[in-house]
């Protein structure tokens, strides 16, 4: 990805991703404008905006208390998967993400976009695309997976759509 685009990434996560919002209409946190809350069964509703080319990017976020945070990427007419762990507490997950995909048979690339870690760490930011290369039903069914086998998330937790 390109400069801007890892820019745009890291301000996503760092407003959008560790912060939530209370409210169910358009707002502005912090000079980002947040989409409206959702619920997970209104994901593909979102990745159909995304995959139609009407988000401000070629991705999109969801998460429910910045821990939860998964990135879908769109690019060449398929869906992958991201998590950056910028929080302390989101570093466990990459493992299980990583033990995720390769039961499901999906390769795995372990990189970063060299953001500062919120915790102690001579590292940058670790980050696990997960190259699912499906289709847009599939990648509901992904996610949805993932939030509430991984992230322990349920039908009613409700999601900020970021950036």
């Amino acid at each position: 990805m390109n400069g801007k685009l890892t820019l745009l990434i890291f301000i996503g996560l760092i407003i959008g991703c560790n912060e939530n919002s209370r409210s169910n209409s358009q707002q502005i946190k912090n000079g980002i404008q947040m989409a409206k809350r959702i619920k997970i069964d209104e994901l593909k509703s979102q990745l159909i905006r995304l995959e139609k080319d009407q988000t401000e990017f070629d991705f999109i976020g969801i998460t429910s208390n910045g821990k939860d945070c998964i990135y879908f990427i769109y690019e060449n007419g398929k869906f992958n998967i991201e998590f950056e762990a910028i929080i302390e507490s989101q570093v466990p997950y990459i493992e299980k993400l990583n033990e995720f995909a390769k039961s499901s048979n999906f390769e795995t690339e372990n990189t970063t976009y060299n953001n500062k870690t919120q915790y102690k760490s001579d590292k940058p930011a670790p980050v696990l695309r997960i190259n699912t290369k499906t289709n847009i039903d599939k990648i509901v069914e992904i996610g949805q997976f993932i939030q509430h086998q991984i992230f322990k998330n349920n039908k009613e937790t409700v999601y900020d759509v970021v950036p």
